[in-house]
């Protein structure tokens, strides 16, 4: 959008008060791209005027605009040479992406045309708005995404047929431009908004139709908008005013047409005695009527398009801060005989006020402020700790002033009565009306930003975690630690079966340490155990210093047995989940908890997959964002997650299943019933046995099950069941072994992999096989790709993320200021990254200290102390250097 240059409009405002002659009103339309036409002046407010008056406005349209008929032709005709959609010729593609009401349009202009030149005859609309065009979804898609047309066009045909985010990035990734899981998330949710757009912009036309207000050029104009806030003040002059309005109160008195007369400048001249009327107490005083007047004139300003574009166009040009004070204590109201909170209202006691204490005196621009720091402020500004202000500057009031002044007293019959009711109708309206809205507006724009970006944060720390190594061949202690009510131990088996459990009570009023410490010993010794995995929620703390003493003491051997802190936020909501009961029907539920700690320790993916994924705790405020937006974008990481990973489609738990790429929770069911009723599934295409599973879910999901040796008695009727390759690739899978003189039942053996990785060297074979079997060559080498990895290899082993084993506990207070630590990352946000260093709490890793590298959670570390506050137990460290080596001390089977 083009600016207006701001000096020169200023010095023609003065001389409009001055001089009302054609020559300096044409001089100043020079100057100032926004102001409107000799034939456009009168309609400014086109859509205000239209509500207003109805029939009267649609017939001076139609007078003003059939004097430049010929002229508006010729423009109309240009136009729609240079705005033609590309590829209209292209029928079955811009069939798929365009909508019925779209398509109306075509029919009705001929093209897919943008704004015709006479809509600036009637809106007054800038260049900006008349080189706009209705756009198709992939258009708007690939300029809001910034991606490629032919990517986008790809990938709404690939979200339509209902394609899944692993399945893409998969198998189709030649088509997507090879983009990221997470990249194609983003895309997928502006695909959804934009389709959300056309459906709600189309909701608006008929709505508009159903009133008898829409036009052609209304029509285009909310079909070419490519915001939500764009569409929304495009249709602001036409939502119906409430009732009890000030401006309605007005209209019902019979003032509209001294208002318009008085905004428009339309003759005769406006004389508010003649409006006088003693039997009516509304209008017994000229002050009572200019009240009036003014509230209509309020009214109108504040719905017309081009102010409401103007005001969005200066929150990006002028300098806006949020400031922050600390609220002030709640008063108590004396009157009444009873205290009354003011209206300020009551602080939580149940979080801390220190938390917030950085923004007791903040302010910050809005350009520069960070999505934490947003929701931080929203947080505390909720809870009645902060108070919150958008403040602007002067140069903001004053150039939109003058804008609306230009917009509607530059033409018009020019009396001191009508500049003394626009003066005062002008200053209310800002102060009222523009000033709040912009307020909203930029708290709005702030908090989805931070929302996204939180959001964002959850999704990559759920990732991470989810792919955590798995600890095979391991028997493990899980402990839940606790106070009253003990610390609760269940031991498992290689296999995750629950093999014993009890309860001991090291702490508290009822603590009995000696018989503690003989069931532990006991359960390690008889289970020859030398894993143990400790929640880390209440007395986890306590638990470890505890565990520490009978390793200094020599009741544990430090030789042979270590603990790992284990994350066990949602670990009671599952214990009371209808999954938990079905799997331990004659468990104590607070014996479940200790097992679902001890299991995220063997198969982390495997257990925390039957928790909500919001219930983790490895975000960022994830408690403050859109529950809707928060759980599905989870639910793809989670399902990203297990589909990378890929299950045994014999053995797969429910909970794991209905997670795979395709699959729902009762598709899942049906599958496991499946197999119960009628045998383990003996290859990949017996799915399309099952029951609602159909053609559509097969091509989904093959790709990531696998029929495992072992469970099918240890031959698989097709070894390529067992590997990455999808059942549509298959026969290009069997070329090349056999290009390669191998054979199928060869896969996974150290000759194979070492054969086809000299294949795929050779550009030669690629471009031949590629040629014959008509397919991307991007395909045929993830085929290849599929073909060179070990059979019932754990992708995550290649991630390197295991979990931080530990042989004691240092005290907070052990450390000093210079001390180096090592640990592991716990959790990562804007702001820094927590890592637990074997102390009493996580130490912060704040952004500005981690010399430039990016953390994730399991990630190894070596920092030194920056600070160290006991009384709030702070810790804060700064990032040396990644640990290579993990754990080269004590070595744990991984297979």
């Amino acid at each position: 959008m083009s600016t207006r240059p701001r000096r020169l409009a200023a010095k023609r405002t003065k001389i409009i008060e001055v001089s009302d002659s054609e020559d300096s009103a044409s001089e100043a339309n020079d100057n100032d791209e926004y102001k409107p036409t000799e034939t456009r002046r009168r309609f400014i407010d086109r859509a205000a005027a239209t509500v207003a008056s109805g029939a009267s406005g649609s017939r001076k349209r139609g007078k003003d605009s059939k004097s430049d008929a010929s002229e508006t032709k010729k423009k109309r005709a240009k136009q729609d040479k240079e705005n033609a959609l590309p590829n209209q010729s292209n029928n079955v593609t811009e069939a798929a992406v365009e909508l019925p009401l779209s398509t109306e349009l075509s029919q009705n202009e001929g093209v897919h045309s943008s704004i015709p030149a006479t809509a600036s005859s009637t809106t007054g609309r800038s260049s900006f708005w008349e080189r706009r065009k209705v756009w198709s979804i992939h258009e708007l898609l690939a300029e809001t995404e910034q991606i490629q047309p032919t990517a986008a066009r790809n990938i709404v045909q690939l979200f339509e047929n209902e394609n899944t985010i692993p399945f893409i990035c998969r198998y189709r990734r030649d088509l997507v431009d090879h983009v990221t899981p997470e990249r194609l998330r983003d895309i997928r949710n502006t695909y959804s908004e934009i389709v959300d757009l056309r459906k709600r912009a189309e909701n608006i036309v008929n709505q508009l139709e159903r009133e008898n207000v829409l036009n052609t050029e209304i029509r285009e104009e909310l079909m070419c908008a490519k915001t939500n806030e764009e569409l929304e003040f495009l249709y602001a002059p036409y939502k119906p005013a409430s009732k009890g309005t000030l401006a309605e109160r007005a209209k019902a008195l019979g003032l509209q047409q001294h208002a318009d007369s008085l905004l428009y400048g339309t003759a005769p001249k406006v004389q508010l005695a003649s409006a006088i009327d003693p039997s009516n107490q509304d209008l017994a005083t000229e002050e009572q009527i200019m009240v009036g007047i003014c509230n209509i004139i309020i009214h109108s300003i504040s719905k017309n398009t081009n102010v409401l574009e103007e005001l969005r166009r200066l929150q990006t040009v002028q300098r806006i801060v949020l400031k922050c004070s600390k609220a002030k204590c709640t008063t108590v109201s004396k009157e009444g005989g009873k205290g009354k909170a003011a209206s300020s209202g009551i602080a939580d006691k149940k979080l801390d006020s220190s938390k917030f204490e950085n923004y007791f005196n903040f302010q910050c621009d809005v350009k520069t402020i960070k999505p934490h720091q947003t929701l931080a402020i929203n947080r505390g500004e909720k809870h009645k700790f902060l108070t919150v202000k958008v403040e602007t500057n002067n140069y903001l009031k004053s150039d939109l002033i003058r804008f609306i002044w230009e917009q509607y007293m530059t033409e018009g019959l020019q009396y001191p009565l009508r500049r003394e009711v626009f003066t005062r109708a002008l200053e209310e309206c800002y102060t009222k009306k523009l000033q709040p809205l912009l307020c909203r507006q930029v708290r709005a724009k702030l908090k989805e930003k931070a929302i996204r970006a939180a959001i964002e944060v959850f999704g990559k720390n759920l990732k991470q975690l989810l792919l955590i190594s798995p600890l095979k061949g391991e028997r493990i202690l899980g402990i839940d630690p606790g106070y009253t009510n003990g610390c609760k131990l269940a031991l498992i088996s290689e296999t995750a079966d629950v093999l014993e459990s009890s309860v001991i009570y090291p702490h508290g009023r009822h603590a009995n340490r000696k018989g503690a410490e003989q069931k532990l010993v006991q359960l390690l010794s008889d289970h020859n155990c030398r894993v143990i995995a400790l929640g880390n929620g209440t007395a986890c703390r306590d638990t470890e210093m505890w565990l520490t003493a009978l390793f200094q003491s020599g009741v544990l051997d430090s030789r042979s047995i270590r603990y790992s802190i284990v994350n066990e936020n949602g670990a009671s909501i599952y214990s009371c989940s209808v999954v938990a009961t079905k799997e331990f029907p004659n468990m104590d539920m607070n014996l479940i908890s200790a097992v679902s700690i001890a299991r995220r320790l063997n198969d982390p993916l495997s257990e925390y997959v039957k928790i909500e994924p919001r219930h983790l705790g490895v975000g960022m405020y994830q408690h403050d964002v859109n529950e809707k937006m928060l759980s599905e974008t989870l639910n793809d990481v989670v399902s990203e997650c297990v589909s990378f990973v890929g299950v045994d489609l014999n053995t797969a738990s429910l909970s794991v299943l209905k997670h795979i790429a395709g699959l729902s929770e009762k598709k899942a069911e049906k599958i496991i019933e499946h197999r119960t009723q009628k045998g383990p599934f003996k290859s990949r295409k017996d799915l399309l046995t099952v029951r609602s599973i159909g053609e559509k879910t097969y091509v989904q999901c093959a790709g990531f099950v696998r029929i495992e040796p072992l469970s099918v008695g240890g031959k698989l009727a097709n070894p390529l069941d067992c590997t990455w390759v999808h059942p549509e690739s298959y026969k290009l899978a069997e070329a090349i072994i056999g290009k390669c003189e191998l054979k199928v039942s060869d896969i996974g053996k150290v000759r194979f992999i070492q054969r086809i990785k000299e294949f795929s060297i050779s550009e030669q074979n690629l471009e031949e096989l590629a040629g014959r079997h008509k397919l991307p060559i991007d395909r045929l080498k993830f085929v290849l790709v599929a073909l060179q990895r070990e059979l019932l290899q754990d992708y995550r082993v290649d991630l390197d993320k295991r979990p931080l084993f530990k042989q004691g506990l240092t005290r907070l207070e052990d450390l000093s200021v210079g001390d180096v630590v090592t640990g592991a990352v716990t959790n990562v946000t804007h702001f820094g990254a927590f890592v637990d260093i074997g102390v009493d709490r996580d130490g912060l890793i704040h952004k500005n200290h981690m010399n430039n590298i990016e953390l994730s959670i399991g990630d190894r570390i070596i920092a030194s102390v920056l600070k160290v506050d006991i009384q709030r137990r702070q810790l804060g460290l700064c990032l040396k250097n990644m640990q290579e080596e993990t754990d080269t001390s004590f070595t744990l089977q991984t297979k």
